[in-house]
């Protein structure tokens, strides 16, 4: 009888927790929305410390461990969020953004409280930080890992589902996109269907939430066929 291993990758393991959160938000299968959030919360402070763990692990393996000496023994100390962001700068030339740092940090504080102590807050609190902090884990896999972690839930209503459940995700991660399209260059419009400024006038394409529909500047001959 053979031996099945069980094994993730750091980014299939953080891969892993951002689609439990995800499904968490855009499906309650957990009628308790305190648990839910509370669920939410935890995969998604994982999966961010995973995602900037392996950007690191690109640079160099070494880079993983808090101190770089004792790789790559497994019980050693490996570094935390706020070391793996100062690594990614000084060493990988990688800043990330103030606005960014804190929401990571914010979502660890808030992973500490939920998993060592008494835990306390609003519920519009609760949401806008993982919300915040699924899109910074989205933005950051696509950016630096080369990861497309939204065409996934596009396979079936999940995203959909999400943008509707999750009012601070939508609205955060369509600034996100919106921001991203504009700089390099897109000429955008508001989407009539997610009502981001995230549809591109030249697709006729959302990349928020992946509705089409032909605009006005496409030729007659163009073809339906949707690109999501």
């Amino acid at each position: 009888m053979s031996t099945r291993i069980v094994e993730f990758t750091l980014l299939q393991n953080a891969l892993d927790s951002i689609g439990q959160a995800v499904e968490l938000l855009a499906w309650k299968d957990i009628a308790n929305d305190d648990s839910r959030l509370k669920q939410a919360i935890l995969l998604t402070a994982h999966a961010c410390e995973l995602l900037l763990k392996e950007r690191l692990r690109r640079i160099h393996p070494s880079l993983i461990w808090e101190d770089v000496d004792k790789y790559p023994r497994l019980d050693a100390r490996t570094v935390g969020v706020e070391r793996a962001v100062s690594r990614l700068k000084q060493i990988g030339g990688i800043a990330i953004d103030a606005d960014d740092l804190k929401i990571v940090i914010s979502l660890r504080n808030t992973r500490n409280a939920v998993e060592h102590f008494a835990w306390k807050t609003t519920r519009e609190e609760a949401n806008a930080i993982v919300g915040n902090a699924l899109s910074f884990a989205i933005d950051f896999a696509e950016k630096q890992l080369d990861t497309n972690i939204a065409y996934k839930f596009r396979s079936d209503d999940t995203w959909a589902q999400l943008l509707e459940q999750h009012a601070d995700f939508a609205r955060n991660h369509g600034g996100r996109t919106a921001s991203g399209m504009m700089a390099t260059g897109k000429l955008v419009q508001q989407c009539s269907f997610c009502n981001a400024m995230t549809q591109d006038l030249t697709t006729g394409a959302c990349s928020l939430c992946g509705h089409w529909e032909r605009l006005g500047v496409f030729d007659e001959d163009a073809s339906d066929d949707v690109p999501f």
